[in-house]
């Protein structure tokens, strides 16, 4: 006999969070405290039988709450099932994630106009999305495309093992900024200003909400005590910034920002790899570079030696959109 499933809004933030830590897909993109900082209206659901939930996904909406939308600065959340328990054959996890993902894919399109969604680069099967709706395509189809991070495997033995694996370049950067002192106690003002010269340098102005977004996506993380803003200072100034978000076994490259007159210094490099032993300090798992969509940022994140990971960015417009 077929499980019942129901659909419903979770209402314990502690019991969610725990969730989010216990799941193979879950990132602290879909923590309470990151969902409340991007300041936009959001839901969490979870699907459950018989009161046990196997499977959770938050929705962040428009305005108008007819759409799930992708947020900025948001790049995984999607589904996020229960692990499996012990003993379960591959074959039947399979089947039960697929079932998951069909009834989410159903509950949540009857209920939205639109749905997006970056799933976890844990998450790999796709076919519910690809397959919705496929004898009728008239009445919307999910656009499924594939994107790229980079992660790193931290459990290894010393840090000397990442420095000998990374790119001679970077090797030869951190050399060059190693008498550099590293701030981990940076102001969020000197890095929102140094974020938005990063793009004013391409000839980027960037509108006041995103910088508002930036801020308190930053300031959120800081106080919660899931985020790490540093900057690495040279006798000119402070050339580097970034800030890392870190959930239950995984360091989030998240925002970064470089003195475009001190770009040469190697004090990015020298940075990331602090940042990188900071994360195996913490005890931290793995080290994820947060994308690697675009030609110049992949390049250096690669060059650090993570794996490339892809997954897949899912995109549904009902008929009534």
């Amino acid at each position: 006999m077929p499980i019942q499933l129901e659909l419903v809004e979770a209402d314990d933030d502690a019991q969610w969070d725990a969730l989010v830590d216990a799941s193979p897909q879950g990132t602290v993109f879909s923590k309470t405290a990151f969902l409340r900082s991007l300041n936009k209206p959001f839901r969490r659901f979870q699907v459950r039988s018989q009161g046990k939930v196997l499977a959770q996904i938050a929705a962040v909406e428009d305005e108008s709450g007819r759409r799930v939308i992708q947020a900025d600065f948001t790049p995984y959340q999607g589904i996020l099932f229960a692990p499996a328990p012990a003993g379960t054959l591959p074959r039947q996890r399979v089947l039960d994630e697929f079932r998951l993902t069909e009834f989410v894919i159903e509950a949540l399109c009857a209920r939205y106009a639109e749905v997006a969604a970056c799933l976890s680069w844990n998450f790999s099967d796709v076919r519910p999305f690809l397959w919705h709706h496929y004898h009728a395509p008239e009445l919307g189809q999910f656009k499924v495309q594939p994107r790229y991070t980079a992660v790193l495997d931290l459990q290894v033995e010393t840090d000397d093992v990442f420095m000998a694996q990374a790119r001679a370049c970077r090797r030869q950067e951190w050399r060059k900024g190693a008498a550099f002192d590293v701030d981990r106690e940076a102001d969020v003002d000197v890095f929102l200003d140094l974020y938005a010269r990063t793009f004013a340098r391409q000839e980027i102005a960037l509108p006041q909400a995103t910088l508002d977004l930036v801020r308190s996506i930053t300031t959120a993380a800081l106080d919660g005590g899931y985020g790490a803003l540093s900057g690495c200072v040279t006798p000119q100034g402070m050339a580097s910034m970034n800030l890392f978000l870190f959930d239950a076994t995984r360091a989030y490259y998240l925002f970064a920002a470089n003195d475009p007159d001190l770009r040469n210094t190697g004090a990015a490099s020298k940075l990331m790899f602090e940042n990188i032993f900071d994360a195996r300090a913490r005890g931290m798992r793995e080290f994820d570079f947060v994308g690697a969509n675009s030609p110049n940022r992949a390049d250096f994140k690669l060059s650090f030696n993570p794996e490339l990971k892809p997954y897949f960015d899912v995109r549904y417009k009902g008929p009534s959109a």
